[in-house]
């Protein structure tokens, strides 16, 4: 399925655009929003307090380290900021070769541009263990649903045809994970059977654009009817089924099942505490080498089963320091044994989370939870503390539909193709981290003196010992709509100190990007660094809307001082991108 395309404006010399009429009406909309934003950044800009009617409060000098702490875990991988899609949707967001998804494909070129890498694109979840081939059927997907409580559809069956590995075919440069029914394959002739027939159609259609394989999806939930569902009889079934998997390949696709270029994503687990990580390693479940890329699930939180609140769950930095620490904890146990690749004890095992975002079960939680601003300030300081505590990509979790998406990719009954607030933090934080391939980045969490839990920064180290950025996230909220609408917009001062013999000095011209909305609870009008992503504008590519000069501060004493209003973030930097 596929929304209609708009006629797009066309082009004059020297690459500027003319706006045709229909889309006058959302840029203007974009540029009376921005009346927020240049108000924030005049004040902002300034080492001085703001207009005395609103608030700056200062904190103390935040001390900078000559270079990064050693870490024991492997360095930011290759497209640290990526994404999964639903199994069953991947032809909402990638079309097919006639009928390209250039919307989503131009979304992901923006980060790849950043980041020196397009983003991985994991295309597994639910339905991924439901999927079963049907060669003779005519659509990509076929499927019925349940609508359960937390406002999304539950999959009680799928299946899928030829046309489905079309859509693995439109977007130039993407590397993705394919994952594999684990559940069916099983517990049935019928499952087993479609493992082996989907294994030839599959290894042809991704080719040179396959990552790794992801056989399972959080086993740990499976309710399977066996005597005692536990690690050895999950790892039993995974090694029985990847043998069968190499064997399809060897046959079909003989230049995929090498040791180079064979592996697998797992164990895709979503609370490790009921398939034990250390319990299935001892047990034999990566003896082979076989499995590449360590990866759990992660989610902050279920609105149906908790209370969610905007400050207190999705603003709050303690609160993501607590969920993801949380996640690390698991794998700590494993870093000096499990993680080391049994082939070849120099590797160690990157861990990612290949599927997480925000907050299940929307129906339950404020009206525009996770679709505002507040969201986009959350990808930011969650992404940011991901990377700075070990874990080496994050594939952010996507469907059609979906509450919490970056990007919604068509027009649907629920929702119009769109460009969602998350989108411009996955922005922010690949430019926070940088060209991965060429610099080499490492993040660290900045200590912020006399910080609350809505004050969270960061500093970007390239090669070694350069400080290259750093980003500050203010997390208390201002509303745009309701709550603090109306009030004063207040803001944090923030001021940093640099080493002797640091790349930063005196006189150092340091520029300034923010990401920039009314306030928090806003979910138009967003910009980072000036520029807007939005569909309408030019179908998701980068348009300026903001001021041209950028911003910038100057380095004096050792320190360098910066205003962040309230519900807003800046990143610092000291060398050219």
């Amino acid at each position: 399925m596929q929304h209609s395309r708009r006629t797009k404006g066309r082009r004059l010399s020297g690459g500027l655009q003319l706006v045709p009429p229909e889309q006058l009406l959302s840029l203007l909309v974009l540029i009376l929003g921005l009346v927020f934003g240049l108000r924030a950044r005049d004040a902002s800009s300034s080492n001085s307090s703001s207009s005395s009617s609103s608030t700056v409060t200062s904190h103390g000098t935040a001390n900078l380290d000559l270079s990064p702490p050693k870490s024991a875990f492997p360095s930011i991988q290759e497209a640290f900021v990526s994404f999964a899609i639903e199994f069953y949707y991947l032809p909402d967001f990638a079309g097919t070769p006639s009928s390209p998804g250039t919307f989503s494909d131009n979304l992901l070129n923006n980060i790849g541009n950043i980041s020196g890498t397009k983003p991985y694109v994991r295309v597994g979840g639910n339905s991924q263990d439901l999927a079963i081939y049907e060669s003779a059927q005519q659509n990509a997907t076929q499927a019925t649903f349940t609508q359960n409580v937390q406002g999304y559809k539950d999959f009680v069956s799928v299946k899928i045809g030829p046309s489905f590995f079309d859509s693995f075919k439109t977007w130039e440069d993407v590397k993705f994970i394919y994952g594999l029914n684990l559940k069916n394959a099983s517990t049935s002739a019928v499952g087993w059977q479609s493992l082996l027939d989907t294994i030839p159609v599959a290894c042809k259609a991704l080719n040179d654009s396959l990552l790794y394989w992801e056989y399972g999806n959080e086993p740990d939930y499976y309710h399977m009817p066996k005597v005692e569902w536990n690690d050895d009889a999950y790892v039993s079934d995974w090694s029985n089924g990847t043998n069968a998997i190499k064997d399809q390949l060897s046959s079909n696709c003989p230049e995929m099942a090498s040791d180079n270029s064979f592996g697998f994503v797992g164990p895709s687990l979503a609370e490790p505490n009921n398939l034990p990580p250390m319990g299935i390693f001892q047990n034999g479940y990566n003896k082979n080498g076989s499995v590449k890329i360590y990866a759990l699930h992660n989610y902050m939180g279920d609105c149906s089963i908790q209370t969610c609140n905007m400050q207190a769950n999705m603003m709050n930095h303690t609160a993501i320091v607590q969920n993801l620490n949380g996640v690390a904890n698991q794998i700590t146990p494993l870093n000096n044994g499990p993680l080391i690749n049994p082939t070849d004890s120099a590797t160690v095992i990157p861990f990612v989370l290949d599927e997480t975002n925000s907050f299940l079960s929307l129906i339950d939680g404020p009206a525009k939870f996770a679709n505002v601003f507040g969201a986009a300030l959350w990808t930011v300081d969650y992404m940011l503390w991901a990377a700075s505590i070990g874990i080496s990509r994050m594939h952010m979790q996507q469907g059609t539909d979906f509450g919490y998406n970056s990007w919604q990719p068509l027009t649907t009954g629920n929702a119009n193709v769109s460009v969602s607030p998350p989108y411009y933090g996955n922005i922010a934080v690949a430019t926070m981290i940088g060209n991965i391939p060429r610099d080499s980045p490492r993040v660290v969490p900045v200590s912020i003196p006399n910080a609350d839990d809505m004050d969270s920064a960061y500093a970007t180290y390239v090669n070694g010992s350069t400080l290259a950025r750093i980003a500050v996230i203010n997390l208390h909220q201002h509303n745009a709509t309701g709550g603090t609408a109306g009030s004063a917009r207040n803001g944090r001062s923030y001021t940093f100190g640099f080493p002797s013999g640091s790349n930063v000095q005196d006189g150092h011209v340091v520029t300034v990007q923010r990401m920039m909305a009314a306030g928090s609870d806003v979910n138009t009008s967003i910009t980072f660094d000036g520029w807007s992503y939005d569909y309408d504008l030019a179908d998701g590519k980068p348009v300026k809307v903001g001021p041209t000069t950028a911003e910038t501060l100057t380095v004096g004493n050792g320190l360098v001082t910066v205003a962040v209003n309230d519900s807003s973030a800046a990143i610092l930097n000291f060398v050219n991108p």
